[in-house]
């Protein structure tokens, strides 16, 4: 017997299906699916199990509070963010580190003719500094802050009140 679904084989072997192989695969898989959709054994009876629905503690029944609104602080519209002020080379190495940079980023925002950059405040405000460079004096800018591409701007803080002791 010759044909396309059959191959004859030598020697007066009887002919094989071509098919054979194909459906020996089927039934392995068939057999492996069975076995994975029996019962799972479990650790411990409770393993896994979901929260009761009136449990007091289940992170959904918790108040969430709304995220703080941004605020501007400078708007210039025709200056470019490069002239903003004074780049400082320390400062920017130490935040591409993440050891200089916005608590909350753009939380406090400059807005320039072609770019938006955070600020913090020298006096601790919006500001994470754990080395202590900051001073009170001064304003930081951060472009592309968060990143280990920032880059940081100083400017002076002309507000008379910042520099003063809280309570004073």
């Amino acid at each position: 017997m010759t044909g396309a679904a059959f191959t004859q084989w030598r020697c007066g072997s009887p002919p094989v299906p071509r098919t054979a192989p194909a459906l020996a695969l089927l039934a392995g898989i068939l057999a492996f699916c069975a076995a994975a959709q029996a019962d799972p054994v479990q650790t411990n009876p409770g393993h896994l199990a979901p929260p009761a629905a009136d449990d007091p503690h289940f992170e959904q029944n918790r108040l969430t509070l709304s995220p703080k609104k941004s605020q501007v602080v400078i708007r210039d519209a025709k200056k470019e963010w490069r002239k903003a002020g004074k780049l400082d080379k320390a400062l920017t190495a130490a935040c591409r580190a993440k050891r200089f940079r916005e608590r909350e980023y753009l939380l406090f925002r400059a807005i320039y003719k072609d770019s938006t950059l955070g600020v913090a405040f020298g006096h601790g405000l919006n500001i994470y500094d754990p080395d202590r460079k900051a001073k009170p004096g001064m304003i930081y800018l951060f472009w592309q802050g968060g990143t280990t591409a920032c880059e940081v701007l100083t400017t002076a803080n002309l507000d008379p009140n910042a520099t003063k002791p809280a309570g004073k």
